[in-house]
């Protein structure tokens, strides 16, 4: 359905999947696992069919790993507050998505299989989260960190994007300023392609394009944003309030010129709140203002 919308990157269905939240819903280690390979394997297959039925498509057409932030799980509101609590640690927030990420990526390495185009670190709300995705990232093929001999050493790291959870047009949740939460992944960080934000207010948008574009231009990354569609949660009456909508016409347009201000290397979407009908609107702009 994106596809078809003009998207030419779809994300997997695991922004919350997780060992844990698997395990209060009543399912085995076993089951999980076959649970969150079955994310990666569903858009694998929504892509192929995609460019079976479209053969003379010229365009990429790429699966992105979502790796949600550890405040997904506890679903609590804290993925808008960055608030983890006091007893959080940097090697407990590297260890939680090493686990994911190994899960998600290894049973396809043993096969052969080059499935996921890239991994997206996204809605991350908490600048200790960040610190440990960096850490993760540089540290992922360092021999001295690898599993014992009786355990597989990890997969090939796909291409790595991180973006954060903006309360403001100049902090992301926790309150750190949006600048210092970037200035953790600099150009010596080669893996990490990519850096914005996403399910983020459009009223902010303009703001943080600035300071996300000035950061990519100086360390050689991509820029990446995709907004939520305006709608603000309830986090008591876990709801959305739709009153501040930003209709999809308008949506599309402020993106498509996001592309012409900022490009051409710049990644943009949609988050929640937002569906193929926003892609297709970003599209369908996007030709006018080339």
């Amino acid at each position: 359905m994106y596809y078809e919308a003009g998207a030419n990157i779809a994300t997997t269905c695991s922004y919350q999947a997780s060992f844990e939240g698997f395990a209060e819903a009543g399912y085995s280690t076993e089951e999980s696992i076959e649970l969150m390979k079955k994310s990666v394997s569903l858009a694998c297959e929504a892509r192929d069919q995609y460019k079976q039925s479209h053969p003379d498509d010229p365009y990429p057409r790429l699966v992105a790993l979502s790796m949600g932030c550890y405040g997904a799980i506890l679903a609590d509101g804290s993925e808008y507050t960055g608030n983890y609590g006091q007893n959080i640690s940097l090697e407990t927030l590297v260890d939680f998505h090493r686990k994911r990420l190994c899960t998600f990526l290894l049973d396809h390495h043993q096969k052969n299989e080059v499935v996921v185009d890239l991994v997206l670190f996204e809605t991350i709300p908490n600048f200790l989260e960040a610190q440990a995705i960096a850490k993760l990232v540089m540290e992922w093929d360092d021999p001295l960190l690898l599993p014992a001999p009786a355990a597989p050493a990890p997969p090939p790291l796909p291409p790595v994007a991180v973006c954060f959870q903006c309360k403001s047009s100049d902090q992301i949740a926790d309150g750190t300023s949006f600048q210092t939460a970037l200035d953790i992944f600099h150009s010596s960080i080669e893996n990490v392609f990519g850096l914005g934000f996403n399910c983020t207010k459009p009223k902010f948008v303009e703001s943080l394009l600035k300071t996300t574009y000035h950061h990519t231009q100086t360390h050689n990354k991509v820029l990446v944003a995709y907004p939520d569609g305006g709608e603000e949660w309830d986090a008591l009456a876990r709801t959305w309030d739709e009153s501040a909508k930003l209709p999809e016409e308008a949506f599309g347009c402020m993106m498509a010129q996001s592309v012409q201000a900022y490009g051409p290397r710049v990644i943009v979407g949609g988050c929640c709140g937002t569906g193929p009908s926003h892609i297709k609107n970003i599209r369908s702009f996007f030709s006018l203002v080339k």
